[in-house]
């Protein structure tokens, strides 16, 4: 079993709510909830910053990306979300 540590946070009351409410209805405890959301979380933040330092490199060795290369790159970003039906970074959600 691996060693556990012990954290106090604060969080916003309906965050709090709504991490109760879903932990009971997965008959799951807070902790292991909130410990594969943070683990994800990190994972992603991880590949980001992978992400930039090899965008960073790439325009080390070969230039800066043109506007025509960051509009493609924006365009593909957009398709993924939209796939995902996830919003955009940026982006407000719109009510229907």
């Amino acid at each position: 079993m691996a060693e556990k540590a012990k954290f106090s946070v604060s969080i916003d009351a309906e965050l709090g709510t709504a991490l109760r409410q879903y932990a009971a209805a997965e008959d799951e405890q807070i902790s292991a909830v909130i410990s594969r959301a943070l683990e994800q979380y990190l994972d992603d933040r991880r590949l980001i910053r992978a992400g930039l330092r090899a965008m960073a490199d790439y325009e080390a060795a070969h230039g800066p990306f043109t506007e025509s290369e960051r509009a493609e790159a924006d365009d593909w970003a957009a398709g993924l979300f939209e796939r995902a039906g996830e919003q955009r970074p940026g982006e407000e959600r719109r009510s229907a």
